[in-house]
């Protein structure tokens, strides 16, 4: 798309005092993002007058200051009063004014945004320096912020605005320094309490409640998945207040028995040509049709042709309805075909899936880990999960749905072609791949780096292979690793098509697995190209993933680890033996040991599904 946005065009507008236009601009930026994820920040700004030109980063560093400044003045501003529309547009670029402030010098807003705090007098009452001062802390305030910010005030001053403001910064994307994180885990528990209390999900941004769901489990506190109880119970109140409340399935009990044979209702989130979830479980879902009729349904745009070939048949969700009224036509196709079975293979991606989980459409609901981890909710009755992924059980609500370890075998990706050959490395240098969506790249790991890089006698390089982040969420990222691992030994790339990044990850000498929420398809690709790496072990079924695939493929004890300290002395050892690593890459290409992902039995599912099936019917003869 075609784009009017410029930094001096938004200074202009924002110091020549036009808020509704700079925050039009805001919108327009927003679009283009969302639309070309990978944009050259560089062509929104006028070139340097400098000479010497300043270096890329210099000048993407002058594009992030520039445009905090701007963002600030503008907030900062009281000559006039938020209207709603101009703070519902806000909201919609919320998330880019956060990452714009934390990919600046200075972080975060504080010195603009501590003019708006609340004051209590001694009466308890809440006094607001400005009518609308909450809404734009929830516009200025970011994960970054050393604020304290009374959030209990808040909520008596403006509790909407309030709630959408911690559910915004607790669901940030990237996990950005330990501040941040410390501060993001302290909304947890708060949010914990706050949405328990809450009756009504229609004021609250559906978006961002989601993605606190998926996102609390790249936290790491203990119990970061207690607040999916509150989330669920929302959830569950809010779809009976509209008329989707449960099917009760001993109604139908007759219906079912009486079919030749069972039904599967799936239930899709992303399922695309490509996608990992493809990868992973669309084996075990094809296999299945010999034992059930298996019926998909999603949005049209979550299913690729791939796809559509696993399934009997395929339901189109239409795209342009909210996702209330997919909600009701996944009901009404469960009320008019009574299934034996729903099953997700992810839940947590989408407030679709999040909404169908709190939902009893059939009397057996089981879950897969397409999204490893916990449902929390009374809907889900069983965690499909292979067995040596498992951890500790104690970790899931639900029963568990054990496989075999070799029951869900992978499907290589459709996307995978032929490998140009591996540049070899001629200097000295050690370059390390971590293939990882932003969210995976925690402070922890990020400073275990720093301590590889500082131990290792020869030097290294990290290489983040990212996904999920728009050039500015990059440019926040890479101001993060920069000030944990010093500029000169890191690298972040944008996404890249498939087997752009694969042929980037063959020409690397190692790779690292993120923890504490590792890799799989990661693996499977750093596999692929024969690369040697490290991982960390856990009792979370996202920890353990990536130590029991390793086992699987016979790679050396010692390179999964189970404490930080033994991942570092790992990866430091890996990355200070050449001939060790060369070693173990002939014998992972001759042996071609990721084809043991993609061997195994994908019909025990359905038959392990079907012995469920067949138990409820005799609880119900």
């Amino acid at each position: 798309m075609s784009s009017i946005f410029s930094v001096e065009r938004f200074e202009s507008c924002v110091y020549f005092g036009k808020p509704d236009e700079a925050i039009a601009l805001l919108s327009e930026l927003t679009a283009l993002l969302r639309e070309q994820s990978s944009t050259d920040l560089l062509t929104l700004m006028a070139p340097s007058e400098l000479w010497p030109r300043p270096s890329r980063w210099s000048s993407l560093e002058r594009f992030a200051a520039r445009m905090a400044a701007a963002i600030t003045v503008l907030l900062g501003n009281t000559e006039f009063t938020l209207t709603e529309a101009q703070f519902e547009n806000l909201s919609g670029s919320r998330a880019l004014i956060q990452n714009l402030l934390s990919a600046a010098p200075l972080k975060n807003a504080d010195h603009v945004a501590r003019r708006f705090l609340p004051s209590l007098a001694e009466d308890g009452t809440v006094h607001l320096p400005f009518p609308d001062a909450i809404k734009r802390l929830n516009i200025l305030c970011n994960s970054e912020s050393r604020l304290s910010l009374d959030y209990a005030a808040c909520m008596r001053a403006d509790p909407i605005a309030t709630l959408n403001l911690a559910l915004a910064t607790a669901s940030e994307l990237l996990p950005g320094s330990a501040d941040a994180r410390r501060n993001r885990e302290a909304l947890l528990e708060w949010l914990d309490k706050a949405l328990a209390d809450q009756s009504d999900l229609w004021n609250i941004e559906i978006n961002r409640l989601s993605a606190l769901y998926m996102l609390c489990t790249y936290t790491e506190i203990e119990h970061r998945h207690a607040i999916k109880r509150s989330i669920n119970k929302l959830i569950r109140h809010a779809l009976a207040s509209t008329g989707l409340t449960d099917l009760n399935p001993d109604l139908t009990a007759v219906r079912r028995a009486a079919r030749a044979k069972p039904l599967m209702l799936v239930v899709l989130e992303a399922f695309t040509d490509g996608h990992s979830i493809v990868r992973t479980h669309s084996r075990t879902l094809q296999a299945a049709r010999a034992r059930f009729d298996i019926v998909a349904m999603c949005e049209a745009s979550a299913i690729g042709d791939l796809g559509r070939e696993v399934f009997t048949r395929v339901i189109d969700l239409p795209d342009d309805q909210g996702f209330v009224n997919k909600l009701a036509a996944i009901r009404n196709f469960a009320e008019a075909e009574c299934p034996d079975v729903l099953y997700m293979p992810s839940v947590g991606m989408s407030v679709l899936t999040i909404s169908v989980s709190n939902m009893r459409l059939a009397p057996l609901q089981v879950a897969g880990l397409g999204h490893p981890a916990t449902t929390h909710s009374g809907c889900i009755d069983y965690v499909s999960v292979e067995d040596d992924y498992v951890g500790d059980p104690a970790c899931f609500s639900e029963a568990l749905l054990r496989l075999p370890k070799d029951g869900q075998p992978y499907r290589p990706s459709g996307l995978m072609e032929a490998l140009p050959p591996r540049k070899k490395n001629t200097a000295e240098t050690v370059n390390i791949g971590i293939a990882a969506s932003l969210m995976k790249l925690s402070p922890s790991f990020l400073d275990a780096c720093r301590q590889i890089s500082v131990r290792s006698k020869v030097p290294v390089h990290f290489h983040f292979l990212t996904t999920g982040g728009n050039a500015i969420a990059l440019l926040y990222l890479s101001r993060v690793a920069t000030q944990t691992i010093t500029k000169a030994h890191g690298t972040v790339m944008p996404s890249q098509p498939y087997m752009s990044y694969v042929s980037y990850l063959n020409d690397m000498d190692m790779f690292l697995s993120p923890f504490p929420f590792g890799n799989t398809n990661g693996i499977v690709d750093a596999f692929t190209v024969g690369l040697p790496g490290v991982c960390k072990t856990g009792r979370e079924v996202f920890e353990r993933i990536d130590g029991a695939m390793f086992m699987r493929a016979y790679m050396p004890g010692w390179m999964v680890a189970e404490t930080v300290e033994e991942y570092i002395e790992a990866a430091v050892r890996l990355a200070n033996n050449h001939e060790e690593r060369e070693s173990l890459r002939r014998y992972m290409l001759e042996k071609n040991i990721v084809q043991r992902f993609f061997e195994g039995r994908p019909e025990v599912f359905g038959e392990m599904v079907l012995d469920l099936v067949e138990q409820q019917r005799l609880k119900t003869a």
